[in-house]
């Protein structure tokens, strides 16, 4: 997704382009920030934890494409 993020009023951000059903990621410290998914569940991680979560992703697909190669 080739969207820029940008900060919400209340200081959240919403992670998506769409207006609906998107993840939302606040600062809950210098330290922590909490995400929520759209059904309202949430996890708090450290910021150097969440800052992991795009290297992660690509892993994740990687081992995707390595699957598909096979």
């Amino acid at each position: 997704m080739n969207s820029v993020l940008k900060l919400n009023p209340n200081g959240s951000v919403t992670l998506c382009a769409r207006k609906t059903c998107c993840p939302v990621m606040e600062e809950i410290d210098e330290h922590r920030v909490r995400i929520t998914d759209d059904n309202g569940n949430s996890i708090i991680v450290s910021k150097e934890q969440a800052a992991l979560i795009s290297d992660g992703l690509k892993v994740l697909q990687s081992k995707e494409q390595q699957l598909l190669c096979e």
